[in-house]
């Protein structure tokens, strides 16, 4: 595989700051683990840590006023989290998960039997559940366009596009596929669904502290804090359109809520009145996006792209043709993912993962695209991964091919 030139240098190294602060904030992980999947969980920096176990300190001094009586925290977040996306921090609602956003935006704009969506087969399976949930319970239509191995941008926009009718509530997609790290170009698609009156929700659990998000670019958008941005678990957005907010209907409620809704109809934080909440991780998120943006955000995002670019150029010079790359790296539309397959007859383990797992405390997540799922993996290239550690992969790889 020929990797064009601008692809094997994506980016200028970081500089002696940007790396002393990262090998400051993720030391090496304890029993010598090497960490490659913060695409489903991201390692908490120290920083993030001192901070949660402040917060629960000074908490605890009053419990009562600290859950009940100080917004100072939550406040706090958001307006970090709204400068960080970009976003009027009125338009920002924070959430427990992506997946708590897309239920309440899902379930609010697809009500009645026959109201459809139009989404891929290649979503989250969070968001699978919630279209199943409302297909059985309320007779939702779900239209699906199967994404082709090698879809281009123009591709999904033309094919998600086909599939909308006069019925048509809401069109979901993801801004990076969670199985390859495919990143599509959704600007066409959002510009023709808004001349057609139809509202598009994209799933960007993957994009804070990943790539430059600009959720307002959508008029629906979620995102989750606890991967990329190694913010708390627990931590999650929406952003909700301005003329979008009246239409949202709860997916629980507690006191305040009608409060707040009579109050001022445009309101989001009604939607955050869910009972006793951990306040902590709102501090938690505050520290995680200070130490990603002091780290120069567009820098780190090149530079993850630069670790996927250099670990498939290397996968190729080490295993050949044997080795079947899914993310779309010649096109330029990926982000800081690589999955890759190779043929079953050449794999001598059943489950990769499993195996670098146990002999080599290397912890990866399967190709779940391919129908031998342990056969593959899908790498993360978090900031505070290094190029010997996937080196270190792609020897341990070849053990077991």
């Amino acid at each position: 595989m020929e990797l064009q030139g601008e692809l094997r240098k994506a980016a200028a190294a970081l500089d002696e700051r940007q790396l002393s602060a990262i090998a400051r904030e993720f030391p090496p992980g304890k029993d010598g683990v090497t960490y490659l999947n913060t695409g489903s969980a991201g390692r908490k920096a120290d920083s993030v840590l001192h901070a949660l176990q402040e917060a629960h300190e000074q908490l605890n001094i009053n419990p009562t006023v600290s859950l009940y009586y100080d917004d100072q925290p939550l406040d706090r977040a958001r307006q970090a989290a709204a400068a960080l996306l970009g976003v009027h921090p009125c338009s920002l609602l924070l959430l427990e998960n992506a997946t708590q956003g897309l239920q309440l935006i899902m379930q609010s704009f697809l009500q009645k039997p026959g109201d459809e969506l139009v989404t891929t087969n290649r979503e989250h399976g969070n968001a699978v559940a919630i279209m199943r949930f409302l297909e059985e319970s309320r007779g939702v239509v779900v239209r699906r366009f199967d994404v082709p191995a090698t879809a281009t941008s123009e591709q999904l926009y033309l094919g998600l596009l086909s599939l909308v009718t006069e019925r048509t509530r809401l069109v979901l997609v993801s801004e990076i596929d969670c199985l390859t790290g495919w990143m599509p170009d959704l600007s066409s698609l959002a510009e023709s669904l808004e001349m057609l009156n139809v509202h598009l929700l994209v799933d960007g659990a993957h994009s804070p502290g990943h790539i430059i998000a600009r959720p307002s670019r959508y008029p629906l958008w979620v995102g989750s804090g606890h991967k990329w941005l190694g913010a708390p678990n627990g931590t999650g957005f929406a952003y909700v359109a301005r003329e979008l907010i009246p239409f949202l209907e709860p997916t629980r409620v507690a006191q305040h809520f009608f409060d707040k809704r009579e109050s001022e109809i445009y309101d989001l934080t009604r939607f955050e009145c869910n009972g006793g909440n951990d306040m902590a991780r709102w501090f938690g998120l505050t520290a995680a996006i200070a130490l990603y943006e002091s780290l120069h955000p567009e820098d780190l995002f090149s530079y993850q792209k630069q670790l996927v670019a250099s670990l498939a150029e290397r996968l190729f010079e080490r295993f050949g043709r044997r080795v079947n790359i899914r993310t779309p790296i010649e096109c330029n539309e990926y982000a800081g993912m690589l999955t890759f397959y190779f043929p079953d007859a050449d794999v001598a383990v059943k489950d990769l993962r499993k195996a670098l797992y146990d002999d080599y405390k290397i912890w990866i997540q399967p190709d779940f695209i391919g129908e031998k799922p342990g056969h593959g993996a899908r790498i993360s290239c978090h900031y505070s991964n290094t190029e010997a550690e996937l080196g270190s992969l792609i020897e341990a790889i070849a053990s077991y091919i």
